[in-house]
């Protein structure tokens, strides 16, 4: 046996299969690990020999067992292995044992911290969006045991001697940002603070001072004095909506697959009159800035009020799934990208509100479904991201602030 770090919400997923919206088998690569391939060639049915010989191809120009080879989709990205109702015909004619670990984990995550193996559940998938999400009272972790064999691809592995304080940062970022008795950008923002105050001390600094610095912050949350001075720091619309625009332009310049983000996307140009001129402006900036302000403050600010939980758990999901934070090269870069993260599906949802004069439950298990789908899965978007927020200089604290305040 293996011991595994679970999100309790593991425990109540499983595929609806046909009954879901949004197939997982269109829209992005499928990779194929070797022993699959493999077995793949050694299938004796012909029409399932046929199609896998012709749909399964090497990929020559990796070297990695886990990257051997891919599945060639159809002109609409969709896999030819799929049936008319969506269901897998490899798993129907062969068995499950045949799916590649692609198919055979997704929508698991697996990544190893230490000796512990780490499962949780990656949102692009609409089941795993609406289990994850809908928990109103937030996500709980447990620890269990599987058998050393079982199947599974590892995301990333990271190891404790290169990041000794990785469990106490951990444990204190979701401590702190399931701390509700604040709203989720205040949270947000002395997450911020903490992870600028930190990564200016000195290793043998940090390991006195980080227990401290942890109390601190936490008791933060509630000082009256401290969360005003937070709250009287304006954000600004304009450079928002302008970072937001260039966010979502970069990712138009890719191949969106899903045409239920075309959907999403234009309802957020729509509504908030994102169009642009000639020379890439808004063609009325102080008419699209009212009809945030109006959509804030009617529509989406009234449903957070209710729902805000339901931003917190992907939040915390986030962080517990991506190794929050150690998945970029500094600790303030993945929280920048996290900031990211969080302002789009913010400024989605504003939009979508201002479009339908509404915002639901059910709208924002989508949105962020979607923005999971065609960011998350892109690691070559998110490296465009980062890549661009840096050449930009919008690395700072102060920068982070105007993108998180209301």
């Amino acid at each position: 046996m293996r011991p595994i770090l679970i999100p309790e919400y593991l425990q109540d997923f499983s595929c609806i299969g046909s009954a879901c919206e949004d197939t997982c088998c269109a829209g992005w690569n499928i990779v194929v690990e070797k022993k699959t391939y493999q077995a793949y060639r050694k299938v004796r049915q012909p029409e399932m020999a046929d199609k896998l010989l012709k749909y399964v191809k090497r990929n020559r120009k990796e070297h990695d067992d886990s990257n051997y080879a891919k599945f060639i989709l159809d002109e609409n990205k969709k896999c030819h292995m799929m049936l008319d109702g969506g269901l897998c015909s490899i798993h129907k004619e062969l068995g499950e044992e045949f799916l590649c670990n692609t198919c055979a984990i997704y929508p698991r995550h697996l990544t190893q911290v230490g000796h512990v193996t780490e499962k949780s559940l990656t949102l692009s998938c609409p089941e795993a969006a609406r289990i994850v999400l809908l928990r109103k009272e937030g996500l709980g972790f447990i620890e269990a045991e599987e058998p050393k064999n079982t199947r599974g691809l590892m995301s990333r592995e990271l190891l404790l001697e290169k990041h000794p304080h990785f469990w106490d940062l951990r444990v204190f970022s979701i401590q702190l940002l399931q701390s509700r008795q604040q709203p989720i950008e205040i949270r947000l923002i002395i997450l911020g603070l903490f992870i600028q105050k930190i990564e200016q001390l000195k290793p043998d600094e940090l390991e006195y001072e980080l227990p401290l610095i942890m109390q601190d912050y936490l008791n933060c949350l509630n000082n009256d004095e401290f969360i005003e001075s937070l709250k009287d720091i304006k954000g600004n619309l304009n450079f928002q909506l302008n970072l937001a625009r260039a966010l979502i332009r970069f990712r138009i310049t890719g191949d969106i697959t899903s045409k239920k983000y075309v959907t999403i996307l234009q309802q957020l140009l729509e509504g908030l009159a994102l169009e642009e001129d000639e020379k890439n402006e808004i063609v009325d900036m102080e008419s699209t800035i009212a009809t945030y302000r109006e959509s804030y403050t009617n529509i989406y600010e009234p449903f957070m009020k209710e729902h805000e939980y339901m931003l917190e758990n992907y939040i915390v999901n986030y962080v517990f799934k991506n190794l929050f934070p150690y998945d970029y090269q500094s600790l303030f870069e993945s929280y920048m990208m996290l900031v990211v993260h969080f302002t789009l599906i913010k400024l989605h949802l504003i939009g979508m509100a201002a479009k339908q004069q509404q915002l639901t439950q059910e709208m924002l298990i989508e949105c962020v479904q979607q923005l999971a789908k065609i960011i998350e899965h892109n690691p070559s978007y998110l490296q465009g991201v980062r890549e661009g927020m840096v050449t930009a200089g919008y690395t700072t604290m102060g920068h982070m602030f105007v993108m998180i305040s209301n």
